[in-house]
Parts: C-alpha cells; sequence; structure tokens
C-alpha cells in the first residue's frame, strides 16, 4: 500500500453534517488497529498491531499527540518474525473543517524497537482524517510516513484506524450578586392617572416581548411629525441601532466600538424611558458552548461601557446568540469578521424617539 493512496483514503472521509471545533484544553484519548510496510534494506517486510494515543489541544485548530504502538513484523531472508515497537510525538494541525468531518495534518519525530533493543530514531510527518460521532466521540483514521536517521533515512509507513474519545476542560462559572439599596420615594395619591398608568404597562410589556424574543420592534406609532424632528428621530434610531465589531476571540472594545457607545449614551440621555438589549454573537470558528459564553462576556463590555457613562443598568439587558444567528454566510475573513459583533434592540418607553441636542 503506497503513501499516495493512503492520503487519498483519508481526504474521502470529507463532507458530512456540523462538527463541533475541540476547546482549549480538550484532551484526546484513542485506540487504533495499525498496518506497517518497511523499506526491505531494514530487513523487515510488514507488519500488523495497534496502540494508542493521548492529546491535548493547545488551541481548537492546533494539538499535541503522543503515541505508542506495538507491530508484528516479518522479515526478509526468511528470518524470523520480531515485535517492533514505535513511540512518537506529533503537533497536529486542522486545517480544514466541513460538518462532522476534518482534516489533519501532522509533523513530529520518534523512536522504534525491534524485540528487547533501540532501533533507529527519526522524524515522521501525518496525513488523517476524522469523523465526528458525537460531541465525545469521532472515528479516525492516519496515514504515517517515518524517515529513520540512523539508517541512511530509509523509511517506513503506517496506517492507523480506530476511535477518539474527547473530554473537555472543567469550567467554573461564578455568579455575582449584589444588592442595590433601594432610593425612598413619597407617591401621593392620585399622582399617577390612569392613562399614564396605561402606558406604562405598555412599554413594559413591549421590553419583555423584545427581551424573548430578540425581534426587531419597531417604535409606536405617532402622528406625522414635522420634517426637522422626523429626521432627527431617524438619526437618533440608526445611532442606537449601529452594530460595534469584534477581534477574533475577544471581547475587549475598540476605539471605535467606544466611539459608537459614546453616541448611543447621548441618546439614552435624551429619552429616560428607552430601554435596550444588547445581544452578543461571534462566528463559527469555535464550539458552540464556547461561542455562547464568547457573546455573553461581548454584550457584558458593551453593558458595562454605557453603566460606566451613568445609564442605570436597569435599562440595558444583555444575552447572547453565539454562532447560531450569523449575518454573513460562509467562512470567509470578512464574513467571520461581520458576524463578531453586538446588535441593539430598542423598547421606546415615549410616544417617539428624541434626538440628542447638539
Amino acid at each position: 500500500m503506497s503513501c499516495k493512496s493512503l492520503m487519498i483514503g483519508a481526504v474521502v472521509l470529507l463532507g458530512a453534517t456540523q462538527a463541533a471545533a475541540q476547546e482549549r484544553g480538550t484532551v484526546e484519548f484513542g485506540a487504533f488497529g495499525s498496518a506497517g510496510r518497511f523499506d526491505n534494506g531494514l530487513t523487515l517486510k510488514n507488519g500488523y498491531g495497534g496502540g494508542g494515543r493521548v492529546g491535548v489541544f493547545l488551541d481548537p485548530r492546533i494539538a499535541l499527540e503522543f503515541e505508542k504502538g506495538e507491530m508484528r513484523a516479518s522479515r526478509t531472508l526468511g528470518l524470523a518474525d520480531v515485535n517492533v515497537g514505535i513511540v512518537a510525538a506529533h503537533a497536529v494541525l486542522t486545517p480544514y473543517r466541513s460538518g462532522a468531518v476534518s482534516l489533519h495534518l501532522g509533523a513530529g519525530a520518534g523512536a522504534s524497537t525491534e524485540t528487547n533493543f533501540l532501533h533507529s530514531y527519526g522524524v515522521n510527518a501525518l496525513v488523517g482524517g476524522q469523523l465526528a460521532l458525537n460531541d465525545q466521540v469521532a472515528f479516525r483514521v492516519d496515514a504515517i510516513s517515518d524517515w529513520l536517521a540512523n539508517n541512511d533515512w530509509k523509511s517506513f509507513q503506517r496506517l492507523h484506524v480506530g476511535l477518539s474519545f474527547f473530554r473537555q476542560p472543567n469550567k467554573v462559572v461564578q455568579v455575582v450578586e449584589r444588592q442595590m439599596a433601594a432610593v425612598p420615594f413619597t407617591q401621593r395619591p392620585d399622582s399617577v392617572s390612569a392613562e399614564e398608568q396605561a402606558r406604562r404597562r405598555r412599554a413594559e410589556q413591549d421590553y419583555r416581548m423584545l427581551r424573548d424574543s430578540l425581534s426587531r420592534v419597531q417604535p409606536v406609532a405617532a402622528a406625522a411629525p414635522a420634517p426637522a424632528p422626523a429626521a432627527s428621530s431617524a438619526s437618533a434610531m440608526a445611532t442606537m441601532e449601529e452594530k460595534i465589531m469584534f477581534d477574533t476571540d475577544k471581547s475587549d472594545l475598540s476605539p471605535e466600538s467606544r466611539s459608537i457607545l459614546d453616541a448611543k449614551v447621548l441618546v439614552f440621555r435624551a429619552n429616560p424611558t428607552m430601554r435596550i438589549a444588547i445581544v452578543g454573537n461571534a462566528d463559527a470558528r469555535a464550539s458552540d458552548a464556547h461561542n455562547m459564553a464568547l457573546g455573553s462576556r461581548r454584550s457584558a463590555a458593551a453593558k458595562a461601557y454605557l453603566v460606566g457613562k451613568g445609564i442605570d443598568p436597569t435599562r440595558i439587558t444583555v444575552s447572547s446568540a453565539g454562532e447560531r444567528n450569523p449575518e454573513a454566510s460562509g467562512t470567509s475573513a470578512r464574513a467571520e469578521a461581520i458576524n463578531r459583533r453586538d446588535e441593539f434592540r430598542l423598547v421606546i418607553g415615549a410616544d417617539r424617539l428624541v434626538a440628542p441636542k447638539e
């Protein structure tokens, strides 16, 4: 079996349904059966056996792996079969993922033993594919070539077929509760009219619908305003709905994002009954759980900035859509950049939006 045919067999695995990228810190345990073919100059021919591997993900697409295998190999010149042991380490990159299938490329070094004495050492290269059966188990195929440094760089090839099991890193969620002192006030009898109470109930109902569905809510229709106020109101609405963007796997606010939020603060202050919901989004280059948490951190960062500018925190609700609501399709750098954003949804507690004074 040639190295070329093994590479083609690994690539044939490409194309299935959605697969989650492994998070940083995920540990992989694998077991495999193996078949090998040796250069005749090593006095070995073919071998069959098995082994195991353990790896850890340094990044959703990069892992460091260690493997130990044993094969029973036939020999040339009519010599008796021998046991061949192989110990190797690889740095493995996942450059391509489509649905449940991913492609692996790797390189590393290793040592081999023949029966009870050190036989050789050298470098190796790996190409393989993986089919995710679920979030914890995957079917994996690897084709590996080894070049032996102390045997004139003679080579042998191995094919591994087996299962991998993944253990996700432990996560600690800390909930911090803060009790705010109530602001005392005195309410006089009949100080709020029935009409005002009805208006407040309508505004609260609109706010709950926004929080639950995150759908776009249009301001309550009002009598046709004069041209100048209408233009100001539209400008203020555009300001409040403008998105802010983030770098890959980051929730830090850029100077441009802070400038956009500063403009929203002015509209907030001009509309004291306004409420807003912030939805954090992420691109799809990590697991669903990782992206949901990242979206939460992004929306929380925007809220913290607004609160720091004096906006009452009870007027702001935050949530996360993770990678589930992309604005741009595809996996290009431009599409992923568009999907790393915070969106703003409004509930206006007044007849119309008021623009801030110049």
